[in-house]
C-alpha cells in the first residue's frame, strides 16, 4: 500500500501544529498519534504502508528550506520515503530551492497549503515553480477544498488558473477537494493530470461532516484517486480510512488503483 497523504515534520514542528489542532483552534480534533521519525516510520510499517510521502509546508519566509533540508536527509537513510517538499512564494530564492530539491535531492513533489501559508495557488511567485515542475514531470499535492474549517470556497477558481496556465501540471487536490464535491471534478475532466488523494473522507464521524462523495464519484475517477491519510494528523485509529473505502464495495480492480497502482503509475515508482 501506497500513502501519498502522510505528513513527515521535525519534532518541533509537529508539537506545534498539535497544540494548534488541539488548543490554538479551538479543537479541530484530538491527534491520536503524536509520533515523528523513528517511531512515525515503524507504525506506518505495522500497518501495511511500504512507501509514503513526507508532505510539509512552510508558513513564513526561510522556512521551507529549514523543512526541504529535513526530509532530503532522512529520504536518504529510509527507502520507503517518497520525497515531498514544499516552497513558499515569498521567498527570494524559490526557483533555486525548487531547483536543488529536484535536481540535486531527487524530490517528487511538493506539498503546498494555502491555509497555512497564506499564499494563494495563483500567487504569481509559485508561477516559476510550476514551470519546472510541468517540465520535470513531478507532481503538487495541494489543500485547495475549505475542509475541515476554512472560509474560503473559491479554489476551485483559483486552481483552473493555474492548470490554464499550466495545463499538463501534474496535481493532486487533497481530501477529494472536500468540501467542494462539485467543483473539483471538473477540472478533472477538463485537464488530465488532475488528481485526488483520500484522506479523511468517507469516515463518518464528529470531525468531518458529509466528507464522502459517494461511490459514482470513486467509480468515475478510479484511475486518478490515491490512497491518502493525512496521517499522523488524525483523530481515530489508521485502518479506519482503509475500511472506509472497502465499504464502498468498489471491487478488487479498482481498490488495486487507489491502493497503489495510481499512484505508482503518476510517481513513476517501479514495483
Amino acid at each position: 500500500m501506497i500513502d501519498i497523504h502522510v505528513h513527515f515534520f521535525p519534532p518541533a514542528v509537529f508539537r506545534a501544529i498539535w497544540r494548534f489542532f488541539e488548543v490554538e483552534s479551538k479543537g479541530l480534533w484530538p491527534i491520536k498519534y503524536k509520533i515523528h521519525t523513528e517511531e512515525h516510520i515503524a507504525r506506518l510499517t505495522e500497518y501495511g504502508v511500504e512507501r509514503f510521502t513526507t508532505l510539509v509546508y512552510a508558513h513564513k519566509p526561510g522556512m521551507a528550506a529549514h523543512l526541504n533540508r529535513f526530509i532530503a536527509e532522512w529520504a536518504a537513510k529510509e527507502k520507503r520515503i517518497l520525497p515531498f517538499g514544499t516552497i513558499y512564494a515569498g521567498d527570494a530564492d524559490r526557483v533555486a530551492e525548487a531547483r536543488r530539491i529536484f535536481e540535486d535531492e531527487g524530490f517528487l513533489g511538493i506539498k503546498l497549503h494555502p491555509f497555512v501559508s497564506n499564499e494563494e495557488l495563483d500567487d504569481s511567485g509559485f508561477f516559476p515553480v510550476y514551470e519546472m515542475i510541468e517540465d520535470l514531470g513531478r507532481v503538487v499535492v495541494c489543500h485547495p477544498g475549505s475542509a475541515p474549517a476554512y472560509h474560503s470556497q473559491d479554489g476551485v477558481h483559483r486552481l483552473r488558473k493555474v492548470l490554464e496556465r499550466y495545463p499538463k501540471l501534474k496535481v493532486v487536490i487533497a481530501h477529494c477537494g472536500a468540501y467542494e464535491y462539485d467543483g473539483y471534478p471538473l477540472l478533472a475532466d477538463e485537464f488530465e493530470n488532475v488528481y485526488f488523494d483520500t484522506a479523511m473522507n468517507c469516515i463518518h464521524g464528529s470531525t468531518w461532516h458529509n466528507n464522502c462523495p459517494g461511490p459514482a464519484f470513486f467509480q468515475k475517477y478510479q484511475d486518478r484517486i490515491l490512497y491518502g491519510s493525512d496521517y499522523p494528523n488524525i483523530p481515530y485509529a489508521y485502518p479506519q480510512q482503509r475500511t472506509a473505502l472497502e465499504d464502498l464495495k468498489l471491487g478488487p480492480e479498482i481498490e488495486a488503483k487507489i491502493f497503489r497502482g495510481n499512484a505508482e503509475r503518476l510517481l513513476g515508482i517501479v514495483a
